[in-house]
């Protein structure tokens, strides 16, 4: 087979297609395509060819992999369950993960960061906070540095749930009602008990 036409495409010009023998049977990025030398009219037997559409392929999985990595900070559990998903084999998901972590692109500890302020700005409790983190698939040792510190953090956070929620017609005047959400979101019943006791006007 010879390689007839590399032309670039029209919806990504950063990666062209190659033609063997007049049919499209390939496609590869500039870098690929400049790193493997290739040319019209170069001769391809079926191993290379087979060679290329594995290297297109993995391509193609590292452009959306990436692209799909920097829409938001992600942990490495969801990077390898989001490869898993895609089908990628074990060696792919394996060097994407040593990649993407060497150029920072992937860290565990600023993902974490990142979640607890999300969640603390949601309102969630540290228990709801740190079942989130280890769900992500972060250590346990990362987890009690990141939520070291923040007990009066969530105190705040408690009363401002608590005053969100008493502005609804259903929690208003049932405060057993808010204490039963309250605990479900998480947050200590002790805890609960003190910040309403703080916000009854006969108290």
């Amino acid at each position: 087979m010879r390689i007839t036409a590399i032309r670039p495409q029209v919806r990504n010009p950063e990666r062209v297609s190659i033609f063997l023998d007049g049919k499209y049977s390939f496609s590869l990025s500039l870098d690929e395509l400049l790193r493997e030398k290739l040319k019209n009219g170069d001769e391809i037997d079926q191993a290379a060819e087979k060679k290329f559409k594995k290297i297109s392929a993995d391509g193609k999985l590292r452009a959306r992999t990436l692209e799909w990595l920097l829409n938001r900070p992600r942990s490495t559990r969801e990077l390898r369950d989001y490869l898993y998903r895609k089908k990628a084999e074990p060696e792919i998901i394996n060097s994407l993960v040593e990649e993407f972590s060497a150029k920072s692109y992937l860290d565990d500890a600023k993902f974490a960061v990142w979640l607890v302020e999300l969640q603390k700005r949601r309102g969630k409790s540290d228990l709801a906070i740190k079942s989130e983190l280890f769900k992500k698939g972060l250590s346990g040792e990362l987890v009690d540095e990141i939520m070291r510190g923040g007990e009066n953090d969530e105190v705040a956070r408690l009363k401002a749930v608590i005053a969100k929620k008493q502005k609804l017609t259903r929690y208003k005047n049932d405060p057993q009602k808010l204490t039963k959400y309250l605990t479900s979101q998480g947050f200590s019943w002790n805890l609960i008990k003190e910040c309403l006791a703080k916000n009854d006007p006969e108290e």
